[in-house]
């Protein structure tokens, strides 16, 4: 899924021409697809299942918002769990918590079965969409100097950040939307 436009990136970069089009179009997927990397999670709102080991109250799934107007199903040890009677749901983080914790008895005990993500780029955090817009623009003005990461010059020196790294900015843009490393 593509977080921004190439309408949006060019309009930032002040760009008209449709000369860098297709080299701005392979930056977006590439920075869109480092952003969900970086975020551990899954952006793009489609149906997902998952399998889980029992023995915890709180289980992150890696895709959300959790949209609870579609189905969504909990399954442990082939009984299927009832929403706000055996566990309870936190759509914008992704999380499960169940009210009592499950007994573990085997490996892939809990199943678990929802519609997770955006929609469209349209209904994304505004400030993730300026992050992705931050980072693919560093990437297309810095793409010549890959390698870099300091300049000599008469006067002194100057550190510079290298365009295969996100930004500071913008790590510290996406960290409010990061699920946990490990994801439970």
């Amino acid at each position: 899924m593509l977080l921004a436009t190439l309408d949006e990136l060019k309009t930032f970069l002040e760009k008209v021409d449709t000369q860098h089009d297709n080299l701005l179009e392979s930056i977006l997927t590439q920075v869109s697809a480092r952003v969900e990397s970086f975020l551990n999670r899954s952006l793009e709102k489609t149906a997902r299942s998952l399998y889980a080991d029992a023995g915890r109250s709180k289980y992150y799934l890696p895709a959300f918002p959790i949209d609870l107007s579609s189905t969504l199903s909990v399954v442990n040890d082939s009984t299927t769990q009832v929403i706000n009677s055996d566990f309870y749901v936190w759509e914008d983080s992704g999380l499960i918590e169940f009210t009592q914790i499950p007994s573990y008895n085997r490996p892939k005990q809990l199943s678990f079965a929802w519609t997770g993500g955006y929609a469209s780029v349209d209904v994304l955090p505004n400030d993730l969409h300026l992050a992705v817009i931050l980072q693919s623009s560093f990437v297309f003005r810095r793409r010549k100097d890959i390698g870099v990461s300091s300049i000599s010059l008469p006067d002194g020196s100057l550190s510079v950040n290298t365009p295969t790294e996100l930004l500071p900015e913008v790590k510290s843009i996406l960290k409010q939307f990061r699920r946990a490393p490990g994801g439970w």
